[in-house]
């Protein structure tokens, strides 16, 4: 798969071995960064999608939530 012709990726940022932020990229553009806290999101301006990060005991989930 070419990696150019994504429409959403993330990227998770680390420091230390620790998690630190996840970098988003919807509708082929960067709209920005979450850092690990339970509820943090961002909202692409283009398309409307909400992107949410949620964490768990040893784990997180990043959610795609279509606009309303």
């Amino acid at each position: 798969m070419n990696r150019d012709n994504r429409q959403t990726d993330y990227r998770v940022n680390t420091r230390d071995n620790a998690n630190i932020s996840v970098e988003i990229k919807c509708c082929g553009q960067h709209i920005g960064e979450i850092r690990f806290r339970d509820g943090e999101e961002k909202k692409c301006p283009r398309c409307g999608r909400r992107h949410q990060l949620r964490l768990g005991h040893n784990h997180f989930h990043i959610t795609q939530c279509s606009p309303e």
